[in-house]
């Protein structure tokens, strides 16, 4: 039977969309230039708020870790408050807070009841972790002691080691190849001094975004803003991130580790935020190795050969050159035939692209599931943190589903030949090498 499948893609879009309403996001700066993104929910009384600054490791400088540290410290003591107090605080009204450090930023993710007391409280230390950080030295010696243990027992992770390998050599010589905690090298030499002068020169007004999602009202929304982040000094605004340059040769990089299994990635800097390719190259990364158990890779490596329990691949845009990977764990006696199955199946998904009925299935696939990504205050917060972070389209979650019903075979075959190059790949592999006997 032949099937219409813009009619029947079109039907899914119209059955996925009509049980949710979009998300209306409304932006406004502060009086010192904050960029403000909010979205106004109803239903739960609940808070969720990130407040994101451009102070990732990227920024380390020659003080690999700093970055993360400075994060890690935040909420350790502000304002005379000892980390207890915070802690008993924000539990006093059931609030969460907790801070983390990507690459490019650091992020300070807030959660509370939105009645008075509550959330009067609660924003109240976010506003002095904020604004008025301590960096108290007794927790900064623990910290980084903590930090230093982390970074030795990287050394046990084949994981985190085969991570660690590609990154330093796809973006080689960039600060993204650098890990998020540094080195022991560099943090051991970090002193309470390096927090204090990273802090003020990052965490200021020109280097914040701020999103919101709850039940707030606009003049509500505002006004909290206003009160966190009114007084923060305007700064200067941090450099633009130094271009990705493109690997030109491939190669292959093992690091022994004695382990049961091998940890392998293969990968290359591809994609940023906003790309014109993004969701040409999404869609056909869903079909390749990101969809699951009905994705190429998984079928072939997991199901067909049985190399691996879990497979995947997946594109993580960046403000600069972000990586796409394909990754697996598989038996150390098994390594050159998984390689060779991967390095095959991503050479003939570059040539052929997916099928039509792979089109038809992945397009179901994401647009059938995308409400489930906005049926939280949380999950939405995660989204439009994003849509701030990569200065994308105030409309992009409305427009979202209508962009992946529009990618056809030959954008995705396109997208694929022009931005994959394997011959500029890098595979490593972290396990045990298994010598023939003779």
């Amino acid at each position: 039977m032949r099937i219409n499948t813009g009619a029947f893609i079109g039907a899914l879009l119209l059955a996925s969309t009509a049980s949710f309403a979009m998300p209306s996001i409304q932006h406004w700066q502060t009086t010192n230039g904050v960029n403000v993104y909010f979205v106004a929910t109803k239903g739960l009384p609940i808070l969720d708020a990130r407040v994101v600054f451009d102070a990732g490791s990227v920024r380390d400088g020659e003080k690999a870790g700093v970055a993360a540290l400075t994060g890690a410290l935040l909420e350790l003591g502000a304002a005379g408050k000892s980390a207890q107090d915070i802690a008993e605080q924000l539990e006093s009204v059931g609030a969460q807070m907790d801070t983390s450090t990507s690459r490019d930023f650091t992020s300070i993710s807030f959660r509370s009841l939105t009645d008075v007391k509550a959330l009067e409280t609660s924003w109240g230390v976010l506003k002095q972790v904020v604004n008025e950080p301590d960096f108290p030295k007794a927790d900064f010696k623990r910290e980084k002691k903590r930090t230093l243990l982390a970074i030795t027992q990287r050394e046990e992770s084949p994981g985190i080691l085969a991570q660690l390998a590609l990154y330093k050599e796809i973006f080689n010589g960039h600060a993204y190849g650098n890990a998020i905690r540094g080195v022991e090298s560099t943090v051991s030499q970090l002193a309470v001094s390096d927090l204090e002068h990273f802090y003020k020169q990052y965490y200021v007004a020109n280097n914040l975004k701020i999103v919101l999602v709850g039940g707030l009202s606009t003049a509500q929304a505002k006004n909290m803003v206003e009160g966190l982040v009114g007084k923060l000094p305007l700064g200067i605004k941090a450099k633009t991130i130094t271009t990705v340059e493109a690997v030109q040769t491939g190669k292959t990089i093992h690091q022994e580790h004695p382990s049961q299994q091998t940890h392998m990635l293969y990968g290359l800097p591809v994609l940023k935020h906003n790309d014109s390719d993004y969701f040409a190259l999404y869609v056909g990364n869903h079909i390749l190795g990101g969809g699951g158990f009905s994705s190429q890779i998984v079928k072939e490596i997991r199901e067909k050969r049985g190399l691996a329990y879990s497979a995947y691949s997946y594109f993580h845009p960046m403000v600069e050159k972000g990586p796409f990977l394909i990754g697996l764990q598989t038996r150390n006696k098994k390594v050159e035939e998984a390689a060779a199955t991967v390095k095959q199946m991503l050479k003939s998904f570059i040539e052929h692209g997916p099928t039509t009925d792979e089109l038809i299935a992945a397009k179901k696939n994401i647009i059938g599931g995308f409400a489930l990504k906005l049926d939280s205050n949380k999950k939405l917060l995660g989204h439009v943190a994003s849509i701030a972070a990569s200065n994308a389209p105030l409309d992009y979650l409305n427009t979202y589903m209508a962009k992946v019903k529009a990618v056809t075979r030959e954008q995705i075959a396109d997208a694929f030949q022009r931005r994959i190059k394997i011959d500029s790949m890098v595979m490593v592999t972290v396990g045990q090498t298994v010598r023939s006997k003779k």
